[in-house]
């Protein structure tokens, strides 16, 4: 299959899940109980979640920066933030088009003069070291977890996570071996991300009235986020973990599926602002040394 074609495959695969996911859940919700839920929301704890959500992706803004700069794409701040924008709209809104990580790295490509294939590996080696920043947050959470197991399975599952956290950083330095420092310093930034994201996923379950079982919540999340890879934009998936899961915790899932879609919806939200620069060029040469 050739590459264009198997692409369209896959992305249409992850559009088919999250359809089907969403219709899944959806069918399921009771829609006056889910009314109810909005009327009551605190819109105070709503608004805190949006900025925490901002937050998350100004350090990805930063994160992503550094790793530009090591390749000699040097962007001020607001360029670097207008791409960013314009890429999350091409993640959310277009998905039969091109990715909004494969546009940067294309635009990026085509300014600066660089090679595609090295931009395309940093920005992939960026967005992966997210994903180990989620495993490893969620191994260390887990310690927090009661459950009727021995505590030495909490405590086996973090080491799990710690180790694999430490080999999988040593393997991107061997991969990309003069970005060691920076590999170290995204890591932390990634971590800070989804530290900005838990944040927003507590002002969402205060927002409606949730008072208790936090981290089954967190948790939940960030399973959620690690099995977003095989749907779009994590639509769906999201919905579903957190639907379900409240059938296995006993919790209410009309709720719990409703705080994970509104996670969905902020997403959407913030990503929308980026059709801005569909239509006002942006600016992305290198920024004037002071």
């Amino acid at each position: 299959m050739k590459p264009k074609l198997k692409k369209q495959f896959v992305t249409t695969i992850k559009i088919l899940v999250s359809l089907g996911l969403i219709a899944l859940v959806f069918s399921k919700l009771d829609w006056s109980g889910v009314r109810l839920i909005l009327k009551s929301a605190n819109p105070i704890y709503f608004a805190g979640a949006v900025i925490f959500f901002l937050i998350s992706q100004l350090i990805s803004i930063f994160r992503f920066n550094i790793f530009m700069r090591k390749v000699g794409v040097r962007l001020s701040f607001e360029a670097n933030s207008k791409l960013y924008l314009l890429g999350m709209f091409y993640n959310f809104f277009l998905p039969g088009g091109v990715g909004g990580d494969a546009y940067k790295a294309f635009a990026l490509s085509k300014s600066h003069k660089k090679s595609l294939k090295k931009i395309g590996q940093v920005v992939f080696v960026e967005r992966f070291l997210g994903i180990v920043a989620i495993g490893f947050v969620l191994g260390l959470l887990i310690l927090f977890l009661k459950t009727e197991y021995s505590y030495f399975w909490n405590l086996g599952i973090a080491f799990c996570g710690i180790i694999s956290t430490i080999i999988i950083l040593k393997l991107i330095i061997r991969f990309l071996h003069t970005y060691k420092k920076r590999v170290y310093i995204g890591f932390f930034y990634s971590v800070l991300i989804q530290i900005a994201q838990l944040i927003c996923i507590f002002c969402i379950l205060k927002s409606f009235g949730i008072d208790d079982n936090y981290l089954i919540y967190i948790l939940l999340f960030l399973t959620s986020s690690i099995l977003s890879v095989i749907s779009f934009a994590g639509l769906g998936i999201r919905e579903a973990v957190f639907f379900y899961g409240a059938h296995l915790f006993n919790f209410d899932p009309d709720i719990s599926a409703f705080v994970a879609l509104s996670f969905s919806l902020i997403t959407a939200m913030i990503s929308f602002f980026g059709i801005i620069y569909l239509f006002i060029p942006i600016e992305i040469k290198n920024k004037s040394p002071k």
